[in-house]
């Protein structure tokens, strides 16, 4: 990847939310269903073995739940975008460049959302990836308070790795 690539931190924010967005629709969805399913008369057990309506309601609880887990987050993403500040220090809302093993990875850093990825399709670069970096994983809680040009070294998987921060929005 060049070494030049800027993206703007708007636009990746915007790309998640559109893309937490479209879950929590589809979520909310499927949730209905399942609680529909759960409570239609049709769904009445015919005997102490027929548990569907039991296993529907679960089903609808626990996309209830992820949806309210999903609602937070969008929530989270709004605020950094409507509080983009300037800082050279990595944050939570920090969409930041780091190399590690001669490849270079884009992160926006958050409190929740570990692991989400967007991609991206920049004319003169191509697509690129950008992945939600949680603060409290092992890499993220070691880039925070660091700036372009800091190195860290991070224990994954019990092997030492170096992570080199190239740049800071």
């Amino acid at each position: 990847m060049a070494s030049g690539v800027k993206l703007s931190k708007v636009e990746v924010l915007t790309c998640f939310l559109e893309h937490v967005s479209g879950e929590i629709v589809a979520l909310t969805a499927s949730a209905r269903a399942a609680h529909q399913a759960a409570t239609h008369e049709e769904s009445k057990a015919e005997d102490r073995h027929d548990t569907f309506a039991i296993e529907a309601s679960y089903l609808a609880a626990g996309q209830s739940v992820r949806v309210m887990e999903l609602e937070k987050f969008r929530t989270e993403l709004e605020g950094y975008l409507t509080g983009t500040r300037e800082s050279e220090i990595v944050a939570p809302g920090s969409l930041l460049s780091y190399e590690s093993d001669g490849v270079v990875h884009w992160v926006l850093m958050a409190k929740s959302g570990g692991g989400v990825r967007t991609t991206l399709d920049q004319r003169e670069q191509g697509a690129i990836s950008v992945q939600i970096l949680s603060t409290i994983s092992p890499l993220g809680s070691e880039l925070l308070g660091l700036r372009a040009g800091d190195e860290v070294e991070v224990e994954i998987r019990r092997s030492a790795k170096d992570f080199r921060v190239r740049s800071v929005e």
